[in-house]
């Protein structure tokens, strides 16, 4: 039962520089050459590489506007897909930030590199299970080395959540971290199994996976042709004794964030190419201000017939 994580590619959609050039436009240079480096960095099982973007120094001021907007946007959302992904994500990298930027001992020992590769994974995968297979990153370092690491740094430059001291925050996230047993899986698959609640996604709180089922059954109309993705929006938990749902949108669950999300959303849509890629960015405004899945729809049958615009 898996959900669809689709915020951040719907902001991605937007922003993709189409590869063709336009009927009738001469060659222009990029700036690319064969001393362009690919590789970035490599660790783990990873390589991280980049790529140059043909096309783009062609692009007019107003389209590379557009691109930024569009791109801050998708930024925005960024720590909410590290919350989807697990309720301790964010706390886990915050303190893992906060010393990698204000630790002042030994970095040359073999522990630290350990620490170092461990943060990079976990950026990679946008929290504490691998990008691919799922399973939990397990560190490297030891426990009580980390443990040393966080309490070297002076607490006023730690980011401890809702005002957590250091003792407090370790004893929240150190089974996670370090107990193999604990949110082994992001998602489990595993068959005869409850994949809601032995799953360390986000997208579920304190409810079973027939729970969940029968909720979005009763939801459900068989004579609705054109069905909305019922539950792609939402957190669904218990809420005095009753499943309920928390939808992803303006005044609801990541409010702050949505609003953010919006007002770069404004501006691109202020710099648009035309007046059908307008009214596409309009339509997932509409969206992330109401969180209803018919407008998602809207807008996506209106992204996909926008055949005009190179951005």
């Amino acid at each position: 039962m898996k959900k669809v994580i689709y915020m951040f590619t719907s902001l991605f959609l937007l922003g993709a520089c189409t590869q063709g050039k336009q009927a009738g436009s001469e060659p222009v240079d990029d700036g690319i050459d064969s001393t362009f480096e690919y590789k970035v960095d490599r660790f783990a099982d990873i390589e991280i590489l980049r790529y140059p973007v043909p096309g783009f120094n062609s692009l007019s001021l107003q389209q590379k506007e557009l691109i930024y907007y569009l791109s801050q946007a998708a930024l925005e959302g960024r720590d909410i897909l590290w919350d989807q992904h697990n309720r301790y994500n964010l706390t886990i990298r915050r303190v893992c930030e906060g010393v990698y930027e204000n630790y002042m001992g030994d970095k040359s020992s073999e522990e630290w590199k350990q620490f170092e590769t461990y943060l990079k994974q976990i950026w990679m995968a946008n929290g504490i299970h691998h990008h691919y297979s799922e399973d939990k990153i397990m560190p490297q370092f030891s426990l009580d080395y980390f443990v040393k690491l966080v309490k070297s740094v002076d607490p006023g430059r730690m980011p401890f959540r809702d005002g957590m001291a250091a003792d407090e925050t370790l004893q929240e996230i150190l089974p996670v971290m370090f107990d193999p047993a604990v949110m082994p899986k992001r998602m489990n698959q595993t068959p005869g199994t409850d994949i809601v609640q032995t799953s360390a996604v986000n997208f579920y709180e304190g409810v079973t996976q027939k729970e969940v089922e029968a909720f979005y059954n009763a939801m459900k109309d068989s004579a609705d042709e054109t069905p909305i993705s019922y539950g792609l929006n939402s957190k669904v938990k218990k809420i005095d004794g009753k499943v309920a749902e928390q939808v992803w949108k303006l005044d609801g669950m990541y409010d702050k964030a949505i609003e953010r999300i919006i007002g770069w959303l404004d501006k691109a849509a202020a710099v648009a190419e035309n007046d059908h890629q307008k009214e596409v960015i309009n339509l997932l405004i509409d969206y992330y201000r109401s969180g209803d899945l018919k407008k998602f729809d809207d807008y996506s049958v209106k992204w996909v017939t926008d055949t005009t615009s190179r951005v």
